[in-house]
């Protein structure tokens, strides 16, 4: 029933098994039902309750050299500590449960690879990559079973760093196993491939793909899809930016139906993620995230939401998501003419950040960002920052920054492939944008756009 994520079920019967533990004086299955009691508590909401039983859990498991009960109980605290967003005490959580399971002589094995991975979990979330990457390559070098949770935070820093390809190849050698296995698993996978498809500009998959997250866990462990959902809205707002640059009404109303459902299914969810009575921390974050992507589907991207987001994740030491909210709100800044003094202070922040997390597709964004807003990222000291210039010549021509981007790569004569790899998209979209470009420039050939990119000055990169 816990694997089946059927919370209420699994702690009812894991008081039974504890009553009757205490009668017989069974230690090791009292840990057990510890361990089921401790996560079905934390993930109904009652984090206290949850923790003091896998604490007692991991004492037993130590006492006893139970090497099963030792990764469940030490993992699954590690677990709710992140999802409290307590990440040095998940960090320490799960080493410490490596140490002891090291001590049996267990290296390679699973409860191993687990827990090492449940560590580089909580380090990527610190924004600690390479030592989470170090800790994950670790546990994938010397796994002997089940290396899913390896493979998942392998393919996650990949992500982070947009190394797409080598992402892809890990996400797909696991596919099948993960999504035949736990729903915990199913949904880091999906979450994963979602971004991945965001990334690549591949919006119908990346849709598909957090349905798929949402149809798994219907009815159960709904109140961990706060990621999920801030994804949905994040695509859906993206295409209907897209459907405004394209000045496509039917394209702009079909996201704003598909978000009103999102809405609608995120409402019925019990517990609800997006709820204020959920006591997890991050609960805040995710709603303030949740809230800047709605306004942005809605076009009119609100500053002040992005900032309570950053302000939020920065708060929760997740310096990722923080930086993705301040791109947001340097954009909705840019978007609403403040002065550019404004705009580049929540950008320069960011792109430090992306730089020093070598977060790849981030910092293309944010550099671009830049170029757009005539905004320098390292302004030397002792001179004042030029005031914004006048409106973008690509804007007025209905080019996506993305197109703009694209555009100026076909002005230097690279092929789709060179403009996928410069951009981490694939040599299709490139050539899907390509067409777009085209289109809109009233033109029928790459010779000619890369004259008119050439003529208006569009030809940088």
């Amino acid at each position: 029933m816990l694997i089946a994520a059927r919370e209420e079920e699994a702690e009812t019967a894991s008081r039974e098994a504890i009553a009757i533990a205490h009668r017989v004086g069974a230690e090791r299955i009292l840990g057990h039902a510890l361990v089921v009691l401790g996560w079905a508590q934390a993930t109904r909401g009652g984090f206290e309750a949850g923790s003091a039983s896998l604490h007692e859990a991991c004492r037993l498991a130590e006492k006893h050299a139970d090497p099963d009960m030792l990764a469940l109980a030490y993992g699954f605290l590690a677990e709710e500590l992140m999802q409290a967003d307590r990440l040095e005490e998940a960090l320490e959580v799960s080493l410490a449960g490596r140490k002891a399971i090291v001590r049996l002589r267990l290296s390679g094995y699973w409860q191993d690879t687990y827990l090492l991975g449940s560590a580089a979990e909580a380090l990527f979330k610190l924004g600690r990559w390479d030592e989470a990457d170090k800790l994950a390559q670790q546990a994938l070098a010397q796994a002997r079973s089940d290396e899913r949770l390896a493979f998942l935070m392998i393919a996650t820093l990949e992500l982070g760093r947009g190394d797409f390809e080598a992402a892809e190849a890990h996400l797909s050698t696991i596919k099948d196993r993960v999504l035949g296995g736990s729903r915990e698993f199913a949904r880091m996978y999906l979450a994963l491939i979602a971004e991945l498809r965001i990334w690549q500009g591949r919006l119908d998959e990346a849709w598909r793909a957090v349905e798929d997250g949402f149809d798994r866990v219907a009815g159960t462990d709904e109140a961990r899809s706060g990621r999920l959902v801030c994804l949905g809205m994040r695509i859906l707002a993206d295409e209907a930016e897209s459907g405004r640059a394209r000045h496509d009404p039917d394209k702009v109303n079909e996201a704003l139906r598909a978000a009103n459902a999102l809405v609608s299914r995120v409402a019925a969810m019990a517990p609800n993620p997006l709820s204020p009575t959920v006591p997890v921390p991050s609960t805040a974050a995710v709603i303030s995230l949740w809230k800047g992507e709605r306004s942005r589907l809605e076009g009119q991207s609100d500053p002040a939401q992005w900032e309570a987001a950053a302000a939020a994740w920065l708060a929760l030491r997740r310096p990722y998501p923080a930086v993705y909210a301040q791109w947001r709100q340097t954009e909705a800044l840019l978007a609403s003419r403040v002065p550019q003094a404004e705009a580049a202070k929540p950008l320069r922040a960011a792109h430090a950040v992306a730089v020093q997390l070598s977060a790849a597709p981030l910092r293309r964004e944010l550099e671009l960002l830049a170029q757009r807003g005539r905004i320098q990222l390292e302004p030397p000291a002792d001179q004042a920052v030029p005031e914004p210039g006048p409106p973008s010549v690509a804007a007025s021509l209905g080019l996506t920054q993305r197109e703009t981007e694209v555009l100026a790569l076909v002005a230097a004569g690279r092929t789709n492939r060179q403009i996928g790899q410069a951009l981490f998209i694939t040599p299709k979209t490139a050539g899907v944008h390509v067409s777009r470009i085209l289109a809109k420039l009233g033109v029928t050939g790459r010779g000619e756009a890369a004259a008119v990119a050439h003529r208006l000055g569009l030809d940088k990169p």
